[in-house]
């Protein structure tokens, strides 16, 4: 349903995570959630049908995304219910770092699975990064990340050899991570959000089907995005700059430029 970022830059004092929201019409929402004796304060944002938030920041700085994924053509039946957005809340509620976060994830996932594939990225406020991608046959993966970005298109490549892989080759999921991870190149330097922006609202490749783009408009999904398999939008773009505790995000698709903020 996305394409996620997240990128580290020492010389660019950045640490910065950022996301798509490709959706059928919806209801977004932007909030925050205020500190208790036992939770952390954080802002976040959820679409109208989720339980739980879909991506968030929390005072301490810890940064969770989601999106959807899947290693199959075919959606697996099942009489579970969609955990994502409880699992995101409950993190952002009890959690500094993301190697605490993410043992817990793995717990959450292998004890209550999702019906619905999953990919979260995770940063935190010392510039550690991680990710976790699950599936509902109760198959969950996580990974630290040792480069300073990483990319996902709704493709789970943890979950995934090579050889999976390439019998799923979506073009629009390999296009979008090229780009994506092409585009990361230029977010750096002073003007690293502006670059974000830019790659976020982007419409590369031009072709008649949107094939590949990252911000998309009345895009027929066949199944790459999200298992929803109606006309998608870009509905907003969101982008997290855990240095600062702040969420930079797009009132309507990212390329009409009309940009809002929460700050913790």
């Amino acid at each position: 349903m996305c394409t996620l970022v997240m990128k580290r830059d020492k010389i660019s004092d950045m640490l910065v995570a950022a996301k798509t929201v490709d959706t059928p019409k919806t209801l977004l929402t932007f909030n925050r959630k205020l500190r208790s004796s036992t939770t952390y304060e954080y802002i976040f944002f959820k679409m109208g049908w989720q339980k739980g938030i879909n991506s968030g920041i929390n005072e301490e700085g810890l940064t969770i995304l989601s999106s959807f994924a899947s290693t199959t053509l075919q959606e697996f039946k099942t009489n579970l219910q969609d955990t994502r957005g409880i699992a995101n809340e409950y993190i952002l509620s009890h959690y500094s770092y993301v190697n605490d976060a993410l043992e817990e994830l793995e717990v959450f996932f292998s004890k209550q699975p999702s019906d619905v594939g999953g990919i979260h990225f995770l940063m935190d406020a010392t510039g550690s990064m991680g990710i976790l991608e699950h599936e509902p046959t109760n198959k969950v993966k996580t990974q630290m990340v040792e480069l300073d970005c990483a990319v996902r298109a709704n493709g789970p490549l943890l979950l995934q050899n090579t050889k999976e892989r390439l019998l799923l080759d979506w073009e629009d999921r390999r296009l979008r991570y090229d780009q994506a991870k092409s585009g990361l190149i230029n977010v750096t330097g002073e003007s690293w959000l502006d670059s974000m922006k830019e790659l976020l609202s982007s419409h590369f490749s031009k072709d008649q089907l949107q094939t590949g783009q990252l911000c998309i408009h009345d895009f027929e999904n066949t199944g790459s995005r999200s298992k929803d398999l109606t006309t998608h939008c870009t509905e907003t773009a969101l982008i997290f700059d855990v240095n600062r505790k702040k969420l930079i995000y797009s009132d309507g698709s990212p390329c009409k430029g009309h940009w809002l903020e929460l700050k913790i």
